[in-house]
């Protein structure tokens, strides 16, 4: 008798619960609409805040564009306090630009990487197609697939939480793709995909690019999906008129906006409730945090603004305000159990090695974040053009990881200027001959006053070893300069050819071993002082060598943490065992680590150092101290705060800098630079041997072209301030 009162009491609270709230049968469909425009689409998560808030039943979501975006995640459970954390936390330039972390890039392509400001990729093979837009999307897809576990099988978007549609275009005719099928992630992608800025999406036989050329307000979607009210946000930018079309940007952003126009009247029609949040003075691309900050109140401002007519919606539903519907976050587990690991689209003994290298075991648990730094390690190896994954089945997932390969080719451009040598162009050709564990061959020139070329060919694994051999012809012609005063030009042209094999280790320390030849071919020196003189002369040598490298710095340039190692040793001969009677040997070392001391303030020590072993040191081996830039115009030239320009130094010399930055703003840097150098002919000696000092003070930005840098330095060596400028990489 117990069991049946209990059971009746049951009945008769589940039934209070749900009395004044109608099922969603038993009243009229809601649909929510949201537009395309880019940044300005982040305002629909200020909408939904206010619809929950309201207590508003959303029986269906259409979107486009970033509308797809906020609509997907949305139907499959986030509500609008995680959409707002989740917007606001991303790093919107990196997600955007197809950037990877430092960390994530192979050893040896880090080493390349940050030269260019231009990269193409090119095939002599048809089946690899060129780009179809700036950015592949790699960083997006795979946010999106973060975001969406536990919905990646193939799906009927009728069955999410919220049912959801979205809208592309298929640009091989031109005509609206709906869809309501499939892939989740590759759908939202595809609605996204603006033309010429976003690769295009591939299903089948259709080629989908950005929804909003014809259809960027889909309230007749939900319609045709049932809909029988209809609350549509459109953040689209309105029409210009003549004066407000004066530059480039002005007359881009008004055609966007014509063929985002193309049905909205007649769709505006269709909306019971039109919400239009004021963010005239923001872009499509106005992804800075305070814009976000500024659309996501207007988009509440805006929903805010209806408050009577969705209130009179919700009592209209037969919702009572105390039973308003509360949304459940979205549940977004952290790890998952992997029963089974596949990766597609690679060999099978290709398989095998990215399998170590990722290190996801099967029939474990797993984090989500070492999926993440597993596509971003394959992404990294510049191998393929994108890097998916999808985790199938569950609660005991299979993890399939799709590697689509690419042009491996490319052709690459930097150039930079600088008040030393005025300009240089850096052209650059890779050609990979077989992806992953084969071999490459490359083409380096350097266009300037020293113009140089180079050729190298290697057989390497990304990760682990590299087999090169290499050929670099240079042209050098440079002021050779004591204690700041210009004493003879140098003009000579150098060969070397080098036979080496790299290993690493820990993805962050190389270490190279190898046989160089070098040649100098000397012009006669043009002196300042007629009474000057030095013996040099043309000639060769042979050299062993070795080296170790560790870098793990997260920016190459301005590095806000992270440490970098260097040391090598050169053994000189004329023949390989000899050079007079003994050979004559270098060894070079550095060490550079950045203290982070606020968030914005960095303490960036250095020592630094080069000694020479061994009895009359040729000409071209001596120490070359000065400029900003090692290696300028001899290999092993160091630079030194307050020496502007290549000076001799002793056999010895050691140097300790450090450096004081702070950061203004994203990109402006204030820099505070102090050095302070020994030198003697002797190693042992070098204590008591000549001090220099030296130091500066400069400013840079941080551009994507390269940093823009001014400084100016004095040291006591030459005793007068010398100015640096400086736009673009270094190389």
């Amino acid at each position: 008798m117990k069991k049946y009162v209990f059971l009746m009491l049951l009945l008769f609270t589940f039934a209070s619960a749900f009395a004044g709230s109608p099922d969603r049968k038993e009243r009229k469909q809601v649909a929510l609409v949201l537009s395309g425009g880019g940044a300005k689409g982040l305002a629909h998560v200020g909408v939904i805040k206010i619809l929950e808030e309201a207590g508003i039943p959303v029986d269906m979501v259409v979107g486009t564009s970033m509308g797809a975006i906020v609509g997907g995640l949305y139907a499959i459970g986030y509500n609008a306090t995680q959409l707002n954390s989740l917007v606001r936390r991303q790093d919107w330039s990196s997600l955007l630009g197809d950037r990877i972390q430092r960390e994530q890039i192979s050893f040896f392509e880090r080493e390349h990487a940050e030269k260019y400001v231009l990269t193409l990729p090119w095939s002599p093979n048809k089946e690899h197609r060129g780009l179809t837009g700036l950015i592949e999307g790699q960083n997006v897809y795979n946010l999106l697939t973060d975001l969406t576990a536990g919905y990646h099988d193939s799906l009927d978007f009728s069955k999410l939480p919220i049912p959801f549609a979205c809208v592309a275009a298929n640009i091989v005719d031109g005509s609206e793709v709906v869809l309501r099928s499939g892939n989740l992630v590759q759908a939202m992608r595809a609605s996204m995909a603006i033309p010429a800025a976003f690769t295009s999406v591939r299903i089948d036989s259709l080629v989908l690019v950005d929804g909003g050329i014809v259809n960027n307000f889909p309230a007749d979607v939900a319609r045709a999906m049932g809909a029988e009210i209809v609350i549509g946000v459109d953040v689209q930018a309105d029409l210009q008129k003549a004066d407000g079309l004066e530059t480039f940007k002005d007359v881009m952003g008004q055609l966007i906006s014509l063929l985002c126009l193309n049905k909205f009247e007649q769709n505006k029609t269709l909306t019971d409730i039109y919400i239009k949040p004021d963010i005239h003075e923001y872009s499509a691309v106005s992804f800075k945090n305070e814009a976000i900050d500024t659309m996501i109140n207007r988009g509440e401002r805006a929903a805010r603004a209806h408050w009577g007519e969705l209130t009179g919606l919700r009592e209209q539903l037969g919702i009572e305000e105390r039973r308003l519907p509360v949304k459940a976050p979205a549940a977004c587990p952290d790890s998952f159990y992997i029963r089974k690991l596949t990766l597609k689209g690679v060999s099978e003994r290709n398989t095998k090695w990215l399998k170590r290298m990722i290190r996801i075991p099967e029939n474990s648990r797993v984090a989500g974040s070492e999926i993440q730094n597993a596509v971003a390690l394959l992404y990294g190896t510049r191998s393929f053009s994108d890097v998916s994954y999808r985790l199938t089945g569950g609660p005991e997932y299979e993890l399939e990881i799709t590697l689509n390969e690419g042009n491996p080719n490319r052709v690459n451009l930097g150039f930079r200027f600088d008040s030393e040598e005025i300009a240089a162009i850096l052209l650059n050709s890779r050609i990979d001959l077989k992806a992953l564990s084969g071999s490459r061959l490359e083409l380096t020139a350097r266009l300037s006053k020293n113009p140089y070329i180079r050729v190298d060919y290697s057989l390497e694994n990304p990760w682990l070893r590299k087999f090169s051999l290499s050929y670099l012809f240079k042209y050098t012609d440079f002021s050779m300069h004591h204690r700041g005063d210009k004493i003879n030009t140098v003009s000579n042209r150098y060969h070397l050819g080098e036979l080496s094999v790299a290993d690493v280790l820990f993805k962050k320390l190389k270490f190279q071993y190898g046989l160089r030849y070098e040649h100098f071919d000397y012009d006669p020196f043009l002196y300042k002082d007629a009474q000057q003189s030095a013996d040099v002369r043309s000639e060769g040598f042979f050299s062993y060598f070795a080296l170790a490298k560790l870098e793990n710095f997260d920016r190459k340039y301005y590095p806000g943490k992270g440490v970098s190692f260097e040391a090598s040793y050169s053994l000189y001969t004329k023949n390989f065992l000899q050079f007079g009677k003994t050979p004559f040997a270098a060894i070079n070392g550095g060490f550079t680590g950045v203290i982070s001391i606020t968030n914005r303030f960095k303490f960036q020590p250095s020592v630094y150092g080069r000694v020479l072993v061994g009895n009359e040191i040729p000409y071209p081996y001596l120490n070359y101290v000065g400029g900003e830039m090692p290696g300028r115009y001899v290999t092993h030239q160091l630079p030194f705060a307050g020496i502007a320009y290549a000076e001799l130094m002793s056999n010895t010399f050691l140097a300790a800098s450090f450096q004081f930055r702070q950061r203004m703003g994203a990109r402006h840097y204030l820099v505070f630079t102090g050095g302070y150098a020994m030198q003697d002919n002797s190693f042992f000696d070098v204590l008591g041997g000549q001090r220099i000092w030296g130091g500066g003070v400069g400013y840079s930005y941080v551009t994507s072209l390269g940093p823009i840098d001014a400084r100016i330095n004095l040291s006591d060596w030459s005793k007068k301030p010398e100015v640096y400028l400086n736009f673009g990489f270094y190389f």
